[in-house]
């Protein structure tokens, strides 16, 4: 069964204004209209007459958890998320960015989500694989079933089909390009450091300059920073403005994370992350 946005948009706005209009939250972050409807905002909504305002279609993409460490903790915060959204939730509740008690979680199900740059359906490639949210407080509309369950790392086969130099070639040419504008971090919801160890002076880690030595830094650092933390969401990737394919690494970085410590980032409120939880049956290949 299809996905009814409409039906979506017009039971979010409900919701939403419930929750204000009965003090519950002090803000909803949901989606508003950009200049068009393929490019749709982040949106706060703060009184009734801001419910309006929102909107929900096929290319509501980004990942509104970005946008919940910015508040002061202790803010009541409704917030819309999808399956990869609510993952991030979980991730930052698990890292004490956000405290559950301070959410109300308008939790979104949804099937054919669409890149604004391609008009590509994304459900099976810079997606978790899911399409209902792992923990919400209020379900949105109907859980999506029937669809075909997707591996997340089915697109991984081509890159894991390399040898070690075919593949360090592969990576040094895709980095190369990136201009170091930094929409990656920007649109990431687990890049929340300030500083980010790559604006820092004192000590320097690596150029900032767009060249290949500081490039391999900036993002191989990135990539192992979001090592058991990436919740694979793909906006690093659809943020690209040179379409930089990220999530590839990502979703290695997560598969080899999934194998070794048996759990996938922001599955579970009541899991620890992997990289800070020992368990003695955990596997060492990590130290090889």
């Amino acid at each position: 069964m299809a996905t009814s946005f409409k039906q979506i948009e017009e039971n979010l706005k409900t919701e939403a204004g419930k929750l204000l209009d009965a003090g519950k939250v002090s803000m909803v972050l949901a989606y508003g209209r950009g200049y068009d409807e393929k490019h749709p905002l982040p949106y706060v909504a703060r009184s009734l007459a801001d419910v309006d305002g929102m909107v929900f279609n096929e290319y509501c993409t980004a990942n509104l958890a970005r946008y919940l460490v910015r508040y002061p903790r202790g803010t009541k915060i409704g917030i819309a998320a999808k399956a990869a959204d609510s993952r991030a939730v979980i991730q930052l509740i698990q890292e004490d960015k956000v405290k559950r008690d301070d959410l109300v979680i308008l939790g979104i199900p949804v099937y054919g989500m669409k890149n604004a740059k391609t008009d590509e359906a994304i459900d099976a490639k810079t997606t978790c694989g899911l399409y209902n949210p792992v923990i919400y407080d209020v379900l949105l509309g109907e859980e999506v079933h029937g669809q075909p369950v997707l591996s997340p790392y089915e697109v991984l086969e081509k890159v894991e089909a390399m040898g070690q130099d075919e593949r360090f070639a592969f990576w040094k040419k895709e980095l190369d390009r990136c201009i170091r504008c930094y929409a990656c971090r920007k649109a990431c919801p687990m890049c929340y450091c300030d500083p980010c160890f790559i604006d820092q002076n004192k000590p320097k880690w690596g150029e900032k300059s767009p060249e290949t030595g500081g490039n391999l830094m900036y993002h191989l650092t990135r990539f192992h920073h979001l090592a058991g933390r990436c919740i694979d969401c793909g906006e690093c990737s659809r943020a690209c403005p040179v379409d930089i394919p990220l999530y590839l690494f990502h979703k290695k970085v997560a598969k080899e994370c999934e194998e070794m410590f048996g759990q996938a980032a922001g599955m579970s409120i009541d899991e620890k992350p992997a990289l800070i939880n020992f368990r003695v049956e955990d596997s060492d290949k990590i130290l090889e």
